[in-house]
C-alpha cells in the first residue's frame, strides 16, 4: 500500500489549498479535501499521465483515477506493458462543478494554481525517467500547454476516460497506441497488446488498480469492478460495497 515519501509529503503540504477553498467562482468542490496523485513517487515512473479532477471514488481512495475511468486507464497501461512504472496527477487538486470550460481554463492559469501544478510536474520530471506524457482530456492538454518543460517530452493526447462518446473515446485511444508503444519501454512483467479497441469498451478493457496504488486499509474491492460511489450534493457520498 502506497504513501508519499517525506519530500513529497512536504511538497503536498505546501499546496495552495486556500486558493481552491476560497475561490470566488465557487467552481470547486472542497468539502472532502484534495487528492494529489496515484502511482510511483519513488523515481521509477516512465509514464506521466495528467488528468482533470477527482470524483467520489478518488476522494474515498485518496488517489486520482480510481473509479471506472481510472480502471480504464489501468487497462490502457496494461496494453502497453506498464504494470507499475507510472505516475498520475490532475490539473486540479479538487473536483470541479460542471465541465472544464473557458472559465475553468482561466482559473487553471491563476498563479497559485498554475505555479503549484508546474512545481509538481517539474519535480516529477526531475526525479523520474519519463519517456512519455499522456494528456487525458482538454483540461490536461491545457495544463501541459502551460507547463514550459512539456516541450522536453513526447506528449500524447487522448480523450479523457470518462468522455461520454464511447466510440470517439476508443478511437482516440486506439490512435494513440502506436505512439505509446514506440515511446515507452514496458515493465519486465508487462505483456504488450497492440490490438485496437472496439467501438465500445468491454469489461476486459479495464483493469483493477494494483493494491500498492492505494493507501493501507482501503477495501480490496475499491478500485475494481467499476465506480463504487456517488455524490449526493457537496456533503454526502454514498459508498457501496459489492
Amino acid at each position: 500500500m502506497s504513501c508519499p515519501p517525506p519530500l513529497w509529503e512536504q511538497l503536498f503540504a505546501a499546496a495552495p489549498l486556500a486558493a481552491y477553498t476560497n475561490h470566488p467562482s465557487g467552481r470547486f468542490r472542497t468539502d472532502f479535501g484534495p487528492v494529489y496523485y496515484r502511482g510511483r513517487l519513488t523515481g521509477a515512473a516512465r509514464i506521466l499521465l495528467v488528468g482533470q479532477d477527482p470524483s467520489t471514488d478518488e476522494l474515498l481512495g485518496h488517489r486520482i483515477l480510481v473509479g471506472d475511468a481510472g480502471q480504464r486507464v489501468q487497462g490502457l497501461l496494461r496494453k502497453i506493458g506498464i504494470t507499475r512504472a507510472y505516475v498520475m496527477v490532475n490539473t486540479y487538486l479538487f473536483g470541479i462543478r460542471g465541465q472544464h470550460n473557458t472559465q475553468m481554463a482561466r482559473i487553471a492559469l491563476e498563479p497559485a494554481i498554475l505555479d503549484y501544478r508546474n512545481a509538481i510536474l517539474d519535480r516529477l520530471a526531475d526525479t523520474n525517467p519519463i519517456q512519455a506524457v499522456i494528456a487525458a482530456g482538454a483540461a490536461a492538454r491545457h495544463a501541459l500547454a502551460h507547463w514550459p518543460r512539456s516541450r522536453d517530452f513526447t506528449v500524447i493526447d487522448i480523450l479523457h476516460p470518462s468522455a461520454r462518446d464511447e466510440a470517439a473515446l476508443t478511437a482516440s485511444w486506439s490512435a494513440a497506441l502506436p505512439a505509446m508503444l514506440a515511446a515507452v519501454t514496458p515493465d519486465d512483467d508487462g505483456v504488450i497488446d497492440a490490438t485496437p479497441y472496439g467501438a465500445q469498451f468491454r469489461p476486459e478493457d479495464s483493469a483493477p488498480l494494483p493494491r500498492f496504488d492505494l493507501p493501507f486499509g482501503v477495501p480490496a474491492w475499491h478500485g475494481a469492478g467499476g465506480t463504487r460511489s456517488q455524490r449526493s450534493g457537496d456533503k454526502k457520498i454514498t459508498w457501496t460495497a459489492p
